[in-house]
């Protein structure tokens, strides 16, 4: 096991208990308890557990999801400068599906009446945009969110299963050491992974700050996307891991 899937491992064994001690962790990943204290040494730099004696706790900052206001006023350069590569891969008489979150937000701002576009969105505040800009738009049903102002549940879910649609622009709130991507809630994450089974092609739009952090409910990998705009500087070892699992990055 190389040492970033042994960070996600131990992630995921610390979101399964409150605690998680020194001695365990080297048991169950096979490895010297010193590998484990670097390990666990890392994942406190990276914010994501808090070092405590014989072992470590998760951050509670692993496991919240932030409000929208606060997500919106975070990285909104970048947000802006990925929708308009995003709107790249939006064509005439499209149906699209935009997942809640302030990126795509920044994309419905983008999208021209004249296209004939409609567009599916679980997003309230999308949704309020598509409308001013005049641009057919499909809220989807389910149990509000107030925090993020999306839509969720069950009956958010059955309702996305009735429509198909041309490209789904999605986002997401980390991207493991193994270029998995997750959300906070199960049925967040329940959501994303409909949307994408109902679409023809995925395209992800995630910032620098998402990458190598840490969320509880995986939906999909980054080989699962027709494209992944981000603005994250790869390194050369990065890029040849992702090459090899046929992950089409487009750099901006």
């Amino acid at each position: 096991m190389i040492a970033d899937q042994r960070l996600d491992q131990i992630l995921q064994i610390a979101n399964k208990q409150e605690f998680v001690e020194v001695d365990d962790l080297a048991t169950r990943l096979n490895v010297s308890q010193m590998t484990i204290r670097r390990d666990l040494q890392r994942l406190s730099d990276l914010g994501l557990m808090q070092r405590r004696y014989g072992g470590a706790v998760l951050c509670n900052a692993a496991r919240e999801e932030k409000d929208y206001s606060t997500k919106k006023s975070l990285n909104q350069e970048s947000k802006k400068r990925l929708a308009t590569v995003a709107l790249n891969y939006v064509n005439p008489n499209d149906i699209l599906y935009l997942d809640g979150g302030t990126t795509t937000f920044e994309l419905a701002g983008l999208l021209d009446p004249s296209l004939n576009l409609t567009v599916l969105t679980n997003d309230i505040s999308i949704a309020r945009e598509l409308l001013i800009r005049d641009v057919a738009t499909i809220l989807v049903g389910g149990i509000l969110q107030k925090s993020t102002q999306t839509s969720m549940g069950a009956l958010a879910v059955e309702f996305l299963k009735q429509f198909s649609v041309t490209t789904a622009f999605m986002g997401t709130n980390a991207i493991g050491h193994d270029f998995d991507t997750m959300s906070p809630t199960m049925d967040k994450a329940c959501l994303k992974r409909t949307a994408m089974q109902i679409a023809q092609k995925s395209i992800l739009l995630a910032d620098n700050s998402k990458f190598y952090g840490y969320s509880l409910n995986r939906f999909a990998n980054l080989a699962d996307f027709s494209a992944v705009i981000t603005n994250k500087n790869f390194s050369e070892a990065e890029l040849k891991r992702m090459e090899a699992l046929f992950i089409h990055v487009v750099s901006i």
